[in-house]
């Protein structure tokens, strides 16, 4: 079922205008808790070239459009083989990020990294003897901001082989989320995944959470001794009569689309929660269905959350290669969370520097721009004006 309103799409993370003030507010959140200020400088121009060098974000195309090739070294050490810790600096991107563009959700996605590059990232340290790792199957955690017109990473975990995909996620966002009206509901889209130790942990702090499940996953419904397990899609099937119509969204086209929906209460590890199908026709097995501890939410409110993963595949889809997502040719895994932390940085920058520059004059915008291209200049790395 469609309408035929239409909504304009917010643009996408990658040709924005470059504001000066925005990379120099942010350099400074993300890097004052670094002790030295040659890490403090490195910081800065390793940000501002993944926002300036065109093409690959190689460390030497990084440094030819920051001060020169010869800072091709010390940037690569400074991501590489420093000991600079990135947690620090990704909570204070999650910080500046929120404080700017305000979040209503927390979405956590997987993404393959590509072979090319995991195929040697090993865990640096004194004890680590076992040289580069396998990559196989190697994918990465992200988790991103939601807001009104907005999606940003904030955070990108390495997913190793043999580690359990539900630890990965609650170390990425449980406890994180300090807003004074209480923690933002988490929407998961991890195919595959298995979901219950995931939803243990988020019901047994009380955190909203909800997730994409498939059409097959056994679910319980019905009272004591008459209680029985069924799929999810033939749940959804037998209750049909409680669909209803509502509207949302496409975030791939802008079009306000009507669905029907119906919401199916039902237990899952002795967990209380609701089943959410939606249909685009009126006939039929629904065509997605997501399982959620937000049991007294309306339904069109849950849709719509739904969607978000959507909003986060078109707008990384669109800035990945901006901002270089999968650039990093280093060895370690300790690197490969540097660079990641900082290209999420990158793709918050250029947002948010897009976002100021709606609500500006466009004589400001101007001028800003002049004064980044200016401050880009070989040997004025880090004297942009803010």
């Amino acid at each position: 079922m469609r309408s035929g309103r239409s909504v304009t799409s917010p643009p996408a993370a990658s040709p924005v205008p470059r504001n000066a003030g925005v990379l120099c507010e942010l350099s400074g959140a993300l890097f004052a808790h670094l002790p030295r200020s040659d890490q403090r400088l490195r910081g800065d121009q390793y940000l501002r070239g993944l926002v300036a060098a065109e093409g690959r974000k190689s460390v030497r195309n990084i440094a030819s459009h920051v001060g020169g090739p010869e800072l091709a070294q010390s940037l690569h050490h400074f991501i590489a083989s420093s000991t600079w810790d990135w947690e620090p600096l990704s909570t204070a991107l999650r910080h500046y990020a929120d404080n700017e563009l305000r979040f209503a959700a927390w979405v956590v996605g997987s993404v393959p990294v590509p072979k090319g590059r995991t195929q040697r990232l090993h865990r640096a340290g004194p004890d680590d003897t076992s040289g580069p790792q396998s990559s196989r199957g190697q994918r990465a955690i992200g988790v991103w901001g939601v807001a009104k017109d907005a999606t940003v990473p904030v955070k990108w975990n390495l997913l190793r082989d043999g580690e359990q995909i539900a630890e990965c996620v609650a170390a990425a966002t449980l406890g994180v989320d300090q807003h004074p009206l209480g923690p933002r509901p988490v929407v998961l889209n991890l195919p595959g995944a298995d979901l219950r130790p995931v939803f243990d942990r988020y019901m047994g702090v009380g955190a909203p959470l909800l997730a994409a499940v498939p059409a097959h996953l056994p679910l319980d419904q019905g009272p004591g001794h008459a209680r029985r397990s069924l799929p999810a899609a033939r749940l959804l099937r037998q209750n049909g009569m409680l669909r209803r119509p509502v509207e949302w969204t496409d975030p791939a086209t802008g079009v306000v689309r009507t669905s029907l929906v119906a919401g199916v209460r039902v237990e899952w590890g002795g967990r209380p929660l609701l089943l959410l199908g939606q249909w685009d026709s009126g006939e039929g097995q629904a065509v997605h269905s997501w399982l959620t501890n937000l049991t007294a939410t309306p339904l069109g409110v849950l849709l719509r959350l739904a969607k978000f993963p959507e909003r986060v595949e078109r707008d990384f889809a669109s800035s990945a290669s901006h901002v270089g997502t999968f650039d990093y040719e280093g060895r370690s895994s300790d690197g490969w969370h540097r660079h990641m932390t900082l290209a999420a940085a990158a793709h918050v920058a250029q947002v948010i520097a897009a976002a100021r520059a709606r609500v500006r004059p466009w004589s400001q915008c101007m001028a800003s721009m002049e004064r980044m291209d200016y401050s880009l200049q070989p040997g004025r790395v880090g004297r942009g004006v803010g």
